[in-house]
């Protein structure tokens, strides 16, 4: 029974990782410009452009999120979870083929608008398909893999592009995707898409495939699977995903928890880390290397996330987060405020500041992000999944923008100890109302899940 278990189990695992490089390629649009930024605003530039059409360059890649992640939430409930994740690859290749065919700025602009639809592909299909394949007591191991394999495509261009120059680097980032649609491919849609259809057969083949068990054996969970599907013959409404008290306090608390992962400080230190770091005096290791070094404490915290999302549970994972992530902020908000605005001489404990920002990146990876990754496929009905995911696609879009765009007026106003303050502030209160929205849904069904949010809110 064991070696059933487990061959089921890397079956999930493979699936799972296989439909998430297309993650790895999303990250991989960002982190490609991190590497190739002064080369591209030198004056051997393939591409010229000022700091300001580079900036747009960056930024213009998040509209289409704004938009497009909703229409591919319905999308995906009448082709699949699996067609939506595959599409994104030729557009990213089409996309790359286009900078290094054509370089210029408007095709660069283009081309990035394209990336941005690709990964909304990914980030709307992904969460869906993760939770719907994984197994009740792996489901969090499962769906964690999403946000490592973030941080990894990150990773992948922090450590490949200072190496290439920007063609070559661009065909490297371009045939990450190749990976992604041979593995990918060959994997089964998951078994509530193909009960949303009517297809019993073909869902019962998708489970046996993810559980590597007989029928019989599966029976039970065949049964759950056609109760948490039983409304999907209804025609499918924008306003589902707020038609109950249920669904609603659902949504509210994905959108929250969305919006405090961002603005707890993720969303704009994976772009601003370097620049904090140039100017942090007496930084023990080079701004580069202690950027390379914020990224892989957050892969290193997903990955240790993976292995106690299903021992610890959601809502423990949830709160060290939030707590361990206000303690880091509000320290490193501390620091910078006695640095710059008194005339205390602290600059020889800048080591404080800089460790404090690397621990936080740990801290955020190992619970706000695959928490959130696991409440999209955890918290709603089969048929609003997908919707859920996509609105979640286009908060985390919106929120992600506005800390950006916050970041340089914060700090030339204030200081840059002030970005640190509202970081702590806004997981402070996001943790308090966590502490009692959250709901544990370790080891449990879908059908589970929803029976008990409908018992807590009646």
């Amino acid at each position: 029974m064991v070696k059933c278990l487990s061959r089921g189990l890397v079956n999930q695992y493979i699936a799972g990782a296989s439909a998430c490089l297309s993650v790895v390629n999303s990250a991989a649009c960002y982190g490609w410009v991190t590497p190739i930024l002064d080369n591209i605003l030198g004056p051997d530039s393939v591409i010229p452009m000022t700091e300001e059409e580079a900036s747009l360059a960056i930024s213009i890649s998040e509209l289409p999120g704004l938009i497009v992640p909703l229409p591919i939430g319905f999308l995906s409930n009448y082709i699949g979870r699996k067609p939506v994740l595959l599409a994104s690859g030729p557009l990213f290749i089409i996309s790359w083929l286009m900078i290094v065919l054509w370089p210029s700025m408007a095709m660069l602009m283009v081309a990035r608008i394209i990336q941005g639809i690709a990964v909304s592909l990914a980030f709307t299909a992904a969460p869906v398909y993760l939770g719907e394949i994984a197994s009740d007591s792996f489901r969090g191991n499962i769906t964690s893999i999403f946000f490592n394999c973030w941080w990894l495509g990150y990773l992948v261009e922090y450590a490949v592009g200072p190496y290439l120059s920007f063609i070559p680097f661009t065909y490297f980032t371009l045939a990450l995707n190749v990976p992604f649609l041979v593995l990918f491919f060959w994997q089964l849609d998951s078994p509530y898409y193909y009960m949303m259809k009517g297809n019993e057969e073909k869902a019962l083949e998708s489970l046996q495939w993810f559980r590597d068990s007989t029928p019989e054996g599966l029976k039970e969970e065949l049964e759950k699977i056609k109760l948490s599907s039983e409304d999907l013959k209804k025609s499918l409404s924008m306003w589902d995903i707020v038609a109950t008290p249920e669904d609603r306090k659902a949504l509210m608390l994905l959108m929250s928890l969305t919006a405090v992962r961002l603005l707890s400080g993720a969303g704009s230190l994976l772009v601003y880390a370097t620049n904090i770091f140039d100017h942090t005096p007496n930084c023990l290791i080079s701004s580069d290397n202690a950027t390379i070094m914020f990224g892989t404490v957050m892969l290193i915290g997903g990955c240790i996330s993976s292995f106690t999302s299903d021992s610890l549970g959601r809502r423990p994972l949830l709160m060290i987060s939030c707590i361990g992530s206000f303690i880091c902020q509000l320290f490193t908000g501390i620091y910078y405020y006695l640095l710059f605005n008194t005339s205390w001489d602290v600059s020889g404990y800048s080591w404080i500041a800089v460790a404090l920002i690397i621990l936080y990146s740990g801290l955020c990876s190992f619970g706000m992000f695959p928490v959130c990754a696991a409440y999209t496929s955890e918290l709603f009905t089969s048929n609003t999944r997908g919707i859920a995911s996509s609105l979640s696609t286009i908060n985390a879009n919106g929120v992600s923008f506005i800390a950006l765009v916050a970041y340089q007026p914060t700090t030339d106003f204030l200081g840059l100890y002030a970005n640190f303050i509202i970081y702590a502030v806004i997981v402070f209160v996001g943790g308090i109302y966590f502490y009692f929205a959250a709901p544990e849904t370790k080891g449990k069904s879908f059908h589970e899940i929803r029976t008990e949010l409908c018992a807590n809110t009646s």
